[in-house]
């Protein structure tokens, strides 16, 4: 048995891979074509020579071709930058299947998911829009509210001083 521990342990552990398409032999952009972006010529992004569209050029084609802005909704690509953003993270530190890519910094996040959410698809009339603008009242007064019962609810459990 002590034997056969390293010999599993070797074959379970992740294995470094290459910077390349190819894992075990699949060409994975291939294998994926359905999900990856078509791919766009940097000249055909609107504003090609704004920071959004050199911030997409530098940092999205590191694993896949370049997208055009108008490929999601700005809610869609507000959740896919979320999880965009990870994987560079991850492939930043440990490498990754198309080997170890930079990240983003905090502001240049914000400056692309902007461009992106200024060239977005319109969200179709059927898909709920941005919550917030309409929750935001709701939960200021709600917090109003509630910091008020908090307040007078505890002015009356406090004992009265006798003399």
């Amino acid at each position: 048995m002590k034997r056969l521990l390293p010999l599993l342990l070797a074959l379970t552990l992740p294995m470094p891979l290459a910077a390349s398409h190819y894992w075990n032999g699949v060409d994975v952009c291939e294998a994926n074509r359905q999900t990856l972006p078509p791919g766009l010529a940097p000249e055909r992004l609107p504003e090609p020579r704004s920071q959004g569209a050199r911030l997409l050029q530098a940092y999205c084609t590191q694993c896949h071709n370049l997208p055009g802005p108008d490929r999601h909704t700005a809610a869609e690509w507000h959740d896919l930058t979320g999880r965009m953003y990870l994987l560079m993270e991850v492939s930043h530190r440990f490498g990754g299947l198309h080997g170890k890519a930079e990240h983003m910094q905090p502001e240049e996040k914000a400056s692309l998911l902007a461009y992106l959410g200024r060239h977005s698809r319109p969200a179709p009339s059927g898909e709920p829009g941005n919550p917030w603008p309409a929750l935001g009242p709701f939960l200021l007064l709600a917090g109003v509210g509630l910091a008020r019962w908090w307040r007078v609810g505890h002015r009356r459990s406090v004992p009265c001083a006798t003399p």
